[in-house]
């Protein structure tokens, strides 16, 4: 088992060490000199001259990469272009608050898609199942803007009942106010998750149901409710993946989720940096999503390899 987790650890590392090559290269693709975000516009040559010095970017790119790459480790991405403040504390700010988000999406996904994935395995012809198949349909094939816009000229425009920007109230920074303005881009976020995870459930326990193992125990007398752990128990190693997926993606910033509804997460930062040629809270940002992602696929495939012996070899 040790080796197991070992070689999962390294093609994490593997992985991240690609995704920071990536970013870096992200900013030499970029239209324009990265030198142009930074100098002034009336700057003169010889003040141009010594930035791209101090920043060097007279260097050769691989140095650049490597001197970009330590400062990363260390957690120096450098000052914002757009607000002079530490581009670090931004996407910090920025994480905490997709934190809330993604928490709120997953919550009611996940409980949601157990329900309906698990009584529609076991009652396939029930009108929950028929609800369930529609929300797995719908989930999937809307997009979430297309989502958010029907949610907010539903629910906003339409009822005034639940706001449809920012994370409180002005002034008001209760509990109360988190929650309501939570609710529409939580459902507009976790609207694909709970469709892929209501058909992964449904079809996971279906397939279990159907193993021999399962006439087996129900040949040995054990009541309904008793083989029903043990079908979620084999069920688990799957979902666990899938849930651990849909999490992280969740954790990435639903970009356009964010901006249609002026969420301060680390997908409107990625937005605004983007268009505002902010390149190190772009580069920051976009690293650290992937840090987060890879590091939740690796605790997963940890979990998985605990839960389910037949991985440890």
């Amino acid at each position: 088992m040790i080796r197991v987790i070992l070689k999962r650890i390294g093609l994490a590392f593997l992985t991240l060490f690609g995704v920071t090559v990536i970013v870096f290269a992200l900013l030499q693709m970029m239209p324009g000199e990265p030198i142009d975000s930074i100098v002034p516009l009336d700057a003169s040559d010889a003040l141009r001259q010594a930035i791209i010095e101090k920043y060097g970017f007279d260097k050769p790119l691989y140095v650049q990469y490597f001197c970009w790459l330590g400062n990363a480790l260390r957690g120096n991405f450098g000052n914002s272009v757009s607000d002079n403040r530490l581009v670090l504390t931004i996407v910090s700010e920025a994480l905490h608050n997709t934190l809330i988000l993604a928490l709120g999406a997953s919550i009611v996904a996940f409980l949601l898609s157990i329900v309906i994935g698990v009584y529609s395995a076991y009652r396939p012809k029930s009108i929950l199942s028929w609800v369930g198949t529609i929300f797995g349909i719908g989930g999937i094939s809307i997009p979430n803007y297309c989502l958010s816009l029907i949610l907010i000229g539903i629910f906003s425009v339409t009822l005034h009942v639940l706001p449809s920007n920012g994370m409180y109230f002005s002034g008001d920074y209760s509990f109360s106010s988190l929650l309501r303005h939570l609710i529409l881009p939580a459902l507009a976020a976790g609207a694909m998750t709970l469709g892929i995870m209501t058909r992964m459930v449904r079809s996971s326990v279906a397939e279990t149901r159907n193993r021999s193992f399962v006439t087996t125990l129900r040949a040995k007398g054990l009541s309904e409710p008793a083989i029903m752990r043990h079908v979620l128990r084999n069920s688990f190693p799957t979902l666990l993946t899938v849930a651990g997926l849909q999490f992280g993606y969740l954790m990435g910033g639903s970009t356009m989720v964010e901006t249609i509804f002026s969420w301060p997460g680390i997908g409107l930062i990625i937005y605004q940096s983007i268009f505002t040629s902010d390149f190190p809270t772009t580069q920051a940002a976009i690293l650290i999503v992937a840090v987060i992602f890879v590091s939740i696929n690796l605790i997963i495939d940890l979990l998985r390899i605990v839960a389910d012996p037949r991985l440890r070899k």
